[in-house]
């Protein structure tokens, strides 16, 4: 940990903020809470990614979508929240843009009960997919190599692996930008935390 106790580090007033993990981790979660306590677009890049039918959006046009809601940000004079893992698409775009970095890291067995439940909930139509026009369906989450569920369970240890280093990175040279949520409750308290800092600002 970095001197600074601050639970958000911003700049000028302005928190640019980018929160990673793997699949059922709760980022989008995060990200909708942090936009709505901090009053700022939360910006997910699944829905960015993924068009209708499970098409994926070609690299260029996700990155020109997401620089346009990068930069609407800028003219309205606010920050953002950015969440998801799609480097393979847009490089280190956000996180070189980011003045806040939040990984969550909760054990395996505490988030893929939840994202069993998400997938049973979306597969009933009681929770909204995580893009527009694409319904998952029973096949592709129990029956094939293409199951959110499956990646979860195969992206643990390569999603822990990479942002570790990562963070140990930023940790090694103080420079402050990540955090490391490792549970619910202790992603909880730091949202707290966050609460009180925006109120005591």
């Amino acid at each position: 940990m970095s001197a600074d106790t601050r639970p958000l580090r911003g700049k000028n007033g302005i928190y640019r903020i980018v929160v990673h993990g793997n699949s059922g981790t709760g980022k989008s979660t995060m990200a909708k809470q942090l936009g709505d306590v901090l009053r700022v677009p939360a910006i997910h890049l699944d829905t960015l990614h993924w068009r209708p039918g499970w098409v994926e959006a070609p690299n260029d046009e996700m990155i020109k979508d997401l620089a346009e809601k990068l930069d609407q940000a800028a003219r309205d004079g606010t920050g953002w929240v950015v969440d998801g893992n799609y480097e393979s698409c847009i490089g280190r775009m956000t996180d070189s843009a980011a003045t806040d970095i939040i990984w969550l890291d909760p054990p395996f067995y505490q988030y893929f009960p939840r994202i069993v439940i998400r997938t049973f909930r979306r597969l009933l139509g009681i929770e909204e997919s995580c893009a527009a026009g694409c319904e998952e369906s029973w096949r592709e989450c129990f029956f094939s190599s293409k199951s959110i569920l499956w990646w979860c369970i195969t992206h643990h240890s390569i999603s822990k692996t990479r942002y570790q280093e990562r963070w140990r990175v930023d940790q090694a040279s103080q420079e402050g930008k990540w955090q490391r949520l490792g549970g619910f409750d202790e992603g909880a308290a730091w949202l707290d935390a966050v609460k009180g800092h925006v109120k005591s600002s």
